[in-house]
């Protein structure tokens, strides 16, 4: 799982893995030793599938500053590029190649578009790759650190949004037309508004939604309280923000399995990284 965090699923990639070394290990081999072969991908990446890249790299640079993504206006500001059709030619390009992705927040109009960072060696570039460390065993030395643990769960959720197919499957609506959408809203005391971020909602037209939560673990994953509250209050916002009729489901989708405690009950569905590749 970790190594397709850092690379997906290209076998280019893969071909580096060396039997008998530890994930860490091959990752030190693969991007930090002084001869590593993947040491300077990043630039050969873009620069082999666009043209002039360097329009480009800004809006994924932009991007790679906001988990949930941006608007186009916030890009046009936070890039510091031109409003034009050029623009709206290099964001579609970026997303039929698999670096972005383009979604509508639950209950926005169309035009409302935003736009994610959803490469999976991208992110982890700007993350540890950008300022080249010169420690050859760096990933080994920093794999259990709150930098690494905070990327895996950001990592993971990428993974689950690139696999709705799979998690479809598993869910049994494969034949049910949806809509995949984030949602979030500011808090707001005066309205009873708690303030929530939801990066997947899987909205179908058997009126039903799956909100997804998706939780990296080493092992199985126990709800907290905190999670339980967390969860209530982002049911509590959705229904009273967006009046949507339909029924919400909470969904957990993790590494492994769901401890099954008090809090485990009001979970309608649980898909593991297992599932995510079935199909």
């Amino acid at each position: 799982m970790q190594y397709y965090m850092i690379f997906g699923g290209v076998p280019f990639y893969w071909s580096f893995l060396k039997k008998g070394l530890s994930i860490s290990q091959n990752v030190d081999n693969t991007l930090f030793a002084a001869n590593a072969p993947l040491k300077n991908e990043f630039e050969y990446l873009y620069a082999s599938v666009f043209k002039n890249p360097e329009v480009y790299l800004k809006i994924i640079e932009a991007l790679g500053t906001k988990k949930i993504g941006m608007s186009r206006e916030e890009i046009i500001k936070t890039a510091d590029i031109i409003n034009s059709g050029d623009l709206t030619a290099k964001l579609e390009e970026l997303e039929s190649c698999g670096f972005i992705r383009k979604y509508h927040a639950f209950g926005m109009k169309t035009k409302n578009a935003i736009y994610q960072l959803i490469d999976n060696f991208t992110l982890f570039y700007y993350q540890f790759l950008k300022d080249y460390p010169s420690d050859e065993n760096f990933w080994s030395h920093i794999i259990n650190t709150p930098s690494t643990n905070n990327w895996k769960g950001l990592a993971f959720e990428r993974i689950c949004l690139e696999h709705i197919k799979q998690i479809k499957f598993k869910l049994g609506i494969s034949g049910v037309h949806t809509e995949v959408n984030s949602w979030f809203c500011k808090k707001d005391e005066a309205n009873g508004i708690f303030g929530s971020q939801i990066d997947l909602l899987i909205v179908r037209d058997d009126q039903v939604i799956n909100l997804c939560e998706m939780k990296y673990y080493g092992a199985d994953y126990a709800i907290s309280s905190k999670d339980d509250e967390d969860m209530r209050r982002k049911i509590s916002d959705l229904t009273n923000l967006t009046k949507t009729h339909h029924a919400i489901y909470p969904t957990i989708i993790t590494s492994y399995n769901l401890v099954q405690n008090g809090y485990a009950a009001d979970i309608q569905s649980v898909i593991t990284s297992d599932d995510l590749f079935l199909c």
